[in-house]
């Protein structure tokens, strides 16, 4: 009697179903472990600053800088004080949670503050101070950055003035030629951002800032 062929033919879709099952979980293994390296050695930075330039006073100009490589986070003050002194604070690096707030979360509260948002402003309100803010991302090979001025971080928090649009109505008989509209230039997020910078990191930093700027006031 034949053998039947039953049996075997199975045995035979068996053996291929299963290497045609690794082969799928073998090219999904290699893919995975690709972006894991990929995401290992992709380069990450996170920098900001904020440089603030007064025209008046013992104090000339004022830089705060944070920066974020590849998952280490520093944080530098500078001051120049008109005299010629200047003093240089630089924190030391912080990795964990336990180190306290680091520059990748300073970051994320900046963009939820609108640094990737905000824009030059005209000299209004307390002129006697500019304040520059930068800021610059990579993550991998994509990047971008961004800088803008102001002053008076106050001011446009609180007043910010007004925008005036004229339209010109054609048929419109005089008076009504002109029709006026206004946007009011109120802007907060100017003054959360100074707020940021001035507050980030430990208080041990942020009281060798006051002292020395207190340093730097005395001198000039």
């Amino acid at each position: 009697m034949p053998r039947n062929p039953v049996p075997v033919l199975i045995l035979i879709a068996s053996l291929i179903a299963l290497v045609g099952a690794y082969a799928v979980f073998q090219t999904t293994v290699e893919q995975r472990l690709k972006g894991a390296h990929r995401v290992l050695v992709a380069r990450s930075e996170l920098k900001l600053t904020m440089t603030v330039r007064h025209t008046t006073g013992p104090i000339e100009e004022e830089d705060y800088a944070m920066s974020d490589i590849d998952g280490l986070s520093k944080s530098r003050y500078r001051a120049l004080g008109r005299s010629g002194l200047q003093i240089t604070i630089d924190e030391r690096p912080r990795v964990t949670i336990e180190d306290g707030p680091n520059v990748a979360f300073f970051f994320q509260q900046a963009v939820l503050d609108g640094v990737w948002d905000l824009t030059n402003r005209p000299p209004r309100g307390d002129t006697r101070a500019s304040y520059t803010v930068e800021v610059y991302q990579l993550d991998g090979n994509q990047h971008g950055s961004r800088e803008f001025t102001f002053t008076d971080p106050h001011y446009w928090a609180t007043t910010g003035g007004h925008q005036f649009h004229l339209t010109l109505a054609k048929g419109k008989p005089l008076p009504d030629l002109l029709t006026m509209t206004s946007t009011t230039l109120v802007e907060p997020r100017y003054e959360k951002i100074v707020e940021d910078f001035r507050t980030f990191g430990p208080q041990s930093f942020r009281d060798k800032i006051a002292a020395a700027q207190m340093r730097l006031k005395a001198h000039g």
